[in-house]
């Protein structure tokens, strides 16, 4: 807490203009720079991210981006990090998490990009994370969670194998749907399934995709379907 308090004490210090974000940095939790814990098959294992033997990173973008969140009228340096599922930002040179109690979205301006903070469900549990929002329609809404995984070392084996360092890749997105009355769900890759989701609509946008010839597991092809279901009364 003492720590906390120090790096709120100096970023008013130096930036006495925002001193309204003192009521929202409260919410904020400090991370180590150099080390974090990373959730493996095996348990839990800690990663010096110094460490010369750790290949890739974290994050879809390394760069801290200005960013608006939806609660503020401040914009931020924010980057997301796509292996812990945590939202970024950067205060007088200190990384924190943003905080994850309430559902709130970070724009990207100047890349057009759009994260939002919702519950969903993942395999009959409930959780909360980032989406980026492809489609943001009344009547439903198509998201993307943006993937990173981490791969465990894998030993030498004598005169067979050599070493493989442990490693952060990226890996295949993951299409979601938000309803707006119900609770976000992955988004089936049976065409059956994924136009009985549409309810009183499911003959119509099965129709649609079949004459159009669209693909379910395909992201600019689900954008179609989105626009036109939000269209359609």
């Amino acid at each position: 807490m003492n720590i906390f308090l120090f790096n709120i004490k100096a970023f008013i210090k130096k930036n006495l203009t925002l001193l309204g974000l003192l009521f929202s940095l409260f919410g904020f939790s400090q991370h180590s720079n150099s080390e974090q814990i990373y959730a493996n098959g095996k348990g839990l294992t800690s990663i010096d991210l110094r460490s010369k033997e750790l290949v890739g990173n974290s994050y879809i973008n390394e760069t801290y981006l200005s960013a608006k969140l939806s609660y503020s009228e401040v914009n931020y340096f924010v980057r997301y990090n796509a292996y812990l599922d945590e939202m970024e930002i950067e205060i007088s040179g200190k990384p924190y998490y943003l905080p994850k109690s309430n559902n709130y979205t970070v724009t990207f301006e100047g890349v057009n990009k759009v994260y939002q903070l919702s519950n969903y469900d993942e395999k009959g549990t409930q959780k909360k994370g980032f989406f980026v929002v492809l489609v943001d329609g009344n009547k439903a809404s198509l998201l993307v969670k943006e993937k990173i995984k981490l791969y465990d070392e894998v030993p030498a084996k004598l005169g067979f194998t050599k070493y493989e360092p442990p490693t952060l890749k990226r890996i295949k997105n993951e299409f979601y749907i938000d309803f707006k009355d119900k609770i976000i769900i992955k988004s089936p890759t049976n065409k059956k399934y994924f136009s009985n989701l549409f309810l009183t609509k499911s003959k119509e946008i099965e129709l649609y995709i079949k004459k159009n010839k669209l693909n379910i597991k395909n992201e600019s092809d689900l954008i179609q379907i989105f626009n036109y279901y939000n269209s359609i009364n």
